[in-house]
């Protein structure tokens, strides 16, 4: 036997009305959803993959090979060893040992030409006096670290009233303890 269902309560008119306003309301907020992912969420989400695309297109790439010859490498390499080499070397040492072969004062440098791979040093300076001269040659010459020292060549300046001298120093310089 088949069952009978009775609908003794008829529902109110409105009821279906409201129904079907919900699911407008619900349809139109779906849309506005989707809407919102198409226009702002899903180009967001295209620009990152396509940076992550990149990045690993860029990690699957052959690493660069260099241009530079091996001359050249070897070249630089010289020239950095030189640098550390200079760096290295005890120059307050030297400054100090030129300033107490000179300390009377009557010595003053015009320039000093150090060769610190060869160990060689050249000096241009001007002295008060020819005695002034001598004495820094032979205070230079019982130095410890300097040895080798010569007189390279000396002129005297006679158109000025003190007649000072210029003259030229060559020394090994001792660049180790």
């Amino acid at each position: 036997m088949k069952g009978f269902y009775f609908n003794l309560v008829a529902q109110p008119r409105y009821l279906l009305w409201v129904r079907a306003v919900v699911l407008l309301l619900g349809l139109a907020a779906l849309a506005a959803v989707l809407a919102y992912w198409q226009w702002v969420t899903y180009p967001q989400l295209s620009a990152q993959r396509e940076l992550v695309q990149a990045e690993v297109s860029k990690l699957r790439m052959p690493a660069p090979t260099s241009n530079v010859k091996p001359a050249d490498l070897a070249q630089a390499w010289q020239r950095a060893r030189n640098v550390s080499v200079q760096l290295g070397l005890p120059w307050q040492r030297f400054f100090v040992a030129l300033g107490e072969a000179s300390k009377s004062g009557d010595v003053a440098f015009i320039s000093i030409e150090p060769d610190p791979v060869k160990g060689h040093v050249v000096l241009l300076a001007e002295a008060r006096n020819l005695e002034a001269m001598l004495k820094f040659v032979a205070d230079m010459q019982r130095s410890k670290d300097f040895s080798e020292v010569a007189l390279q060549s000396h002129t005297i300046n006679k158109t000025m009233p003190e007649k000072p001298v210029r003259f030229r120093v060559s020394a090994t310089w001792r660049t180790t303890e």
